[in-house]
């Protein structure tokens, strides 16, 4: 799959002037999951992030298949994140080391059940080409991650991860930090200036937390091109509703007069 600065998924322009807002699915179980995805469906985000680590039955592939069919027929048209998220990186202990974690996501796009695929960049690299080999085959677009829920790196690491991912050969490359002051939320705005001039894919950040909620707001104008809101519930800390976010990017975009 050809790298692309901007591109359309299912009707949706990532890397376009207003970033997509994705609202992410915490579901332990089936049931609840077919429930959560209907009640965020209904606020219409522009895309769904299945977080797969928080589902019990994450070692029982049949089952993680099964539910991905109930969620991309309910999804209709909206696309799909599949993310594992490992535990050092945010996520939720789950009985499968990177190796099982990169068997599942190879039986999920296998079966064309979702639109991305999130992997760290922190995993061994064997394994990074693998899934990227793997997701190009099934044409389905990759994610490559960092995360640091501990502080906020320095601008240039932090540019050096976005690149990294590119250089990887991802289709988007995300980078997600802690702030601990109003300096780190700059730091984490300026990298991703910076980034986004040098990259030749689209980009995904945000500073976690309460200090970093304006990020999630303002991203866009820095060129990030995705933001995550609360449909239910939050993946991560200071994503705000669906609807603020809604409102702030309309607001934005009629700011900027955008057509």
């Amino acid at each position: 799959m050809k790298q692309e600065k901007v591109f359309d998924v299912r009707g949706r322009r990532m890397g376009g002037p207003t970033p997509l807002i994705c609202s992410p699915l915490v579901a332990r179980t089936p049931d609840r999951l077919a429930s959560e995805a209907a009640a965020v469906l209904a606020k219409r985000p522009d895309v769904i992030e299945w977080r797969v680590d928080f589902f019990e039955k994450i070692a029982e592939t049949t089952a993680v298949l099964a539910s991905g069919r109930a969620l991309r027929a309910a999804a209709g048209e909206t696309p799909i994140i599949f993310t594992c998220r490992a535990a050092h990186e945010g996520g939720q202990p789950i009985p499968l080391d990177a190796e099982g974690v990169t068997r599942l996501y190879d039986a999920v796009g296998s079966a064309g059940l979702v639109d991305f695929i999130d992997f760290e960049l922190s995993n061994p690299a064997p394994l990074v080409r693998r899934v990227r080999e793997r997701t190009r085959e099934q044409n389905t677009r990759l994610i490559l991650s960092y995360h640091n829920f501990g502080y906020t790196p320095g601008h240039d690491l932090l540019v050096e991860r976005f690149l990294e991912a590119d250089r990887l050969g991802a289709n988007v490359a995300k980078v997600a930090t802690m702030p601990r002051d109003r300096a780190d939320v700059l730091t984490l705005l300026a990298a991703t200036a910076t980034a986004d001039a040098k990259a030749r894919i689209p980009l995904i950040s945000m500073a976690m937390g309460p200090l970093g909620v304006t990020t999630r707001m303002v991203g866009g104008v820095f060129g990030s091109s995705l933001s995550f809101a609360v449909g239910e519930g939050a993946s991560a800390p200071g994503q705000p509703p669906i609807a603020d976010l809604a409102a702030v990017f309309g607001a934005l975009s009629r700011a900027r007069g955008d057509a």
